[in-house]
């Protein structure tokens, strides 16, 4: 287990979010979790990276708190310090939020990646004080998850600043989830003078254009099938080669235009809208999909747990086809 200050050290590079796998009647499958683990800590071993257990992509709002320690604390234990775990531990409430804090740190996660309270949406002082708690309760370090689309609230740079200062260095990144650019800047510039990292929560596409502006790395759900792509984005980022970037979101575009048919067949309601279409582009069916790539490869990725569903027949194929031209299949 990482002290904050040592944790800090590795925030910079990608981030891996795992998937939670479930059998078809929502049954949690650890022994197919651990599987997939081992999959991502096989193709990572020598990249500097970062592991995240029940994030979004893992589902973590739709498990009980038993099943979310259980999943926390296998993480650990397949990860066994080969990289930094940062526990997914954010609850709708501070109360619990600080319970399972107080857990993944007693069974060794190195840092806890907290969303903002979901529901009762807090004032900043109730966002300041959420956060204050937290870091009161635990030694590891925090990242700060900012995604308006799940919470319906964003943290600006003043008070992000403000957290920084006052919380004795348990701040050691920022998740960054705003679509919109300049207000990614402005983050990156309250944070500078800071030791705290800040990455691009929406992955590859979002970092080649934020990672001008500052952003010390992405976070990527493509750990579970196709590790190799975002490690490309990073270091193709590193040595500012635009022409490989920009080769990289060609190979993947087939990838991310199925799941924008996806979404939009769906008339998915698990986006925030602006005038002429969707924020994201994705909708929540893109946590299908990743599952389903994962299937096609023979990977246990499960199914999704309602409210949540997965792909038809006719997508399965579509997306069978796409994951050969990519040679994964």
């Amino acid at each position: 287990m990482m002290t904050p200050a040592e944790l800090k050290k590795h925030m910079k590079g990608v981030c891996f979010v795992n998937v939670t796998p479930f059998d078809e009647d929502g049954t949690l499958r650890i022994d197919s979790y651990r599987e997939n683990l081992r999959f991502t800590l096989d193709k990572v071993k020598n990249v500097e990276c970062t592991i995240t257990p029940c994030g979004s992509n893992g589902e973590f709002a739709s498990m009980s708190e038993e099943e979310h320690k259980t999943v926390l604390k296998t993480c650990v234990e397949e990860v066994a310090g080969a990289h930094p775990v940062i526990a997914g531990a954010g609850r709708a409430s501070t109360y619990e939020t600080v319970k399972m804090c107080k857990f993944a740190q007693e069974v060794g996660a190195d840092g806890v990646q907290i969303i903002h309270p979901y529901y009762f949406v807090p004032t900043p002082e109730g966002m300041y004080e959420h956060y204050k708690h937290i870091a009161e309760a635990v030694d590891i370090g925090i990242i700060v998850y900012n995604n308006p689309a799940f919470s319906q609230s964003w943290i600006n740079g003043k008070l992000m600043r403000k957290m920084i200062d006052n919380f004795g260095g348990k701040i050691c990144g920022v998740k960054e989830n705003t679509p919109h650019l300049m207000l990614f800047n402005s983050m990156v510039k309250a944070l500078k003078g800071t030791d705290v990292s800040i990455h691009s929560g929406f992955g590859e596409q979002w970092y080649a254009y934020q990672f001008p502006y500052g952003a010390d790395g992405l976070v990527t759900p493509f750990g579970n099938f196709f590790p190799e792509y975002p490690i490309k984005m990073y270091e193709a980022a590193q040595r500012y080669d635009f022409d490989e970037i920009r080769s990289l979101l060609n190979m993947m575009d087939p990838y991310y235009s199925f799941v924008g048919r996806c979404a939009a067949a769906r008339g998915d309601t698990g986006v925030a809208t602006k005038p002429g279409g969707s924020i994201y582009g994705e909708g929540n069916v893109r946590f299908g999909v990743l599952k389903e790539a994962m299937r096609l490869m023979g990977l246990p990725g499960g199914h999704m747990r309602l409210p949540l569903t997965g792909l038809n027949d006719k997508e399965r194929d579509e997306l069978k086809e796409i994951l050969r031209a990519l040679k994964l299949v």
